[in-house]
């Protein structure tokens, strides 16, 4: 299997070598002050178009426009790679693949042996769990999510975490107090309401860094709560996904849908309208036998975010009885979703990019049969 470090390497020695291909260092962009050492070049062809590696975060023209402009790139001749479907990335050249799977299975391989025979079917001692660690800007959002937990009585019947970022400075009154924050008025004025005596909320880690994503927290001795004198008991039934786009219309999701399906969890995703639909389209089943899922159409934001708390308040409200009803209904869904992952979609995402990348190479007319695409999705996909 291809560790995700070495995709750029990788994608560029098997594929891309007679082009010239641009990433991003840690793959994530900045958003101003760039210079050349934010982009890094592995090797310089001229005649064939330059390819620019754009797969980690989403696509804002803002933003990667200042690339073009700093390495001269043609932007009429420049592929970019990407990991969305939207209408920014039409006005591109472009590539599509799943980064974010390929790095999820990179992340999440050991998870296999730890839940393969874990049971589903038990008592839980708390009904969900959410990861919000950042909560500015494009992750405004969760302020709004936290703030319906808080009113509703719910945070205390899960795991939440807020504002655990590595920055001692955020502040959700910051975002609050912005006329030009992505929340609504009435999403403001809600957690000026409700989340008063909030600060942070942690579940394990008091601060965490972005690296995190490759992590998920367990019920082991080596994870330790705030008071370093327990473990922290981590263990939910549903994982309530907070992704990192939820206001563009965009089709993107990262690493974080995959958190709950390793883990062996039902999830409800908070995203952009569509994105459930987008992973059932990589053939993972959801859980619209027991609750409603048509928030994934929802269009208005707030809308769509008390839509999900409403299944929330609708779940954790129930005897013990019906939920252990729900859980074991739920259990072939839950299973199906871990052996999937860990099997199927490892080949789907595989053909998918070599597919993309045939007919990208036909629509520029380059020669490809000097590349073995067998060889690389055998190993790609062992």
């Amino acid at each position: 299997m291809l560790q995700i470090d070495h995709i750029y390497e990788f994608l560029y020695q098997e594929l891309f070598n007679k082009f010239s291909v641009y990433h991003l260092p840690g793959g994530v962009p900045k958003i101003s002050n760039l210079t050349h050492s934010d982009i890094y070049l592995f090797t310089k062809f001229l005649g064939n178009p330059e390819i620019f590696f754009y797969d980690q975060e989403p696509i804002i023209p803002s933003i990667i426009d200042q690339y073009f402009l700093l390495k001269h790139m043609n932007k009429d001749n420049t592929i970019v790679c990407v990991s969305e479907h939207s209408e920014e990335v039409n006005q591109y050249k472009k590539l599509y693949y799943f980064f974010h799977g390929f790095a999820a299975l990179d992340w999440y391989r050991g998870y296999y042996a730890l839940n393969y025979n874990k049971s589903i079917v038990k008592q839980y001692n708390y009904d969900f769990i959410s990861f919000n660690r950042i909560i500015t800007d494009d992750r405004s959002y969760r302020i709004y999510f936290v703030s319906l937990l808080k009113e509703q009585g719910l945070l205390e019947r899960g795991q939440v975490s807020f504002n655990v970022t590595d920055n001692l400075f955020d502040d959700w009154r910051d975002e609050t107090g912005n006329s030009k924050s992505k929340l609504s008025k009435q999403a403001r004025q809600h957690a000026e309401k409700y989340l008063v005596d909030i600060d942070k909320l942690i579940i394990d880690r008091a601060e965490l860094h972005g690296s995190a994503s490759a992590n998920i927290p367990r019920t082991i001795n080596s994870w330790f709560s705030p008071d370093h004198n327990q473990p922290p008991n981590v263990e939910a039934f549903w994982h309530v996904v907070t992704e990192t786009v939820f206001y563009y219309g965009k089709m993107h999701l990262t690493e974080k849908i995959f958190k709950p399906i390793v883990s062996k969890q039902p999830f409800m995703l908070l995203a952009a309208p569509g994105n459930l639909a987008y992973l059932k389209s990589y053939g993972f089943k959801t859980f619209n036998s027991v609750i409603d899922e048509s928030y994934d159409l929802i269009q208005d934001n707030d809308l769509r975010i008390e839509a999900v708390v409403n299944q929330l308040h609708w779940y954790c409200n129930l005897t013990l009885g019906e939920k252990t009803d729900i859980i074991q209904q739920l259990e072939p869904i839950i299973d199906y979703n871990f052996h999937h992952f860990y099997g199927e979609f490892q080949q789907i995402i595989t053909n998918e990019l070599l597919t993309n990348t045939k007919t990208l190479f036909k629509e520029i007319g380059y020669d490809d049969s000097h590349i073995n695409y067998t060889n690389i999705h055998h190993v790609l996909t062992r």
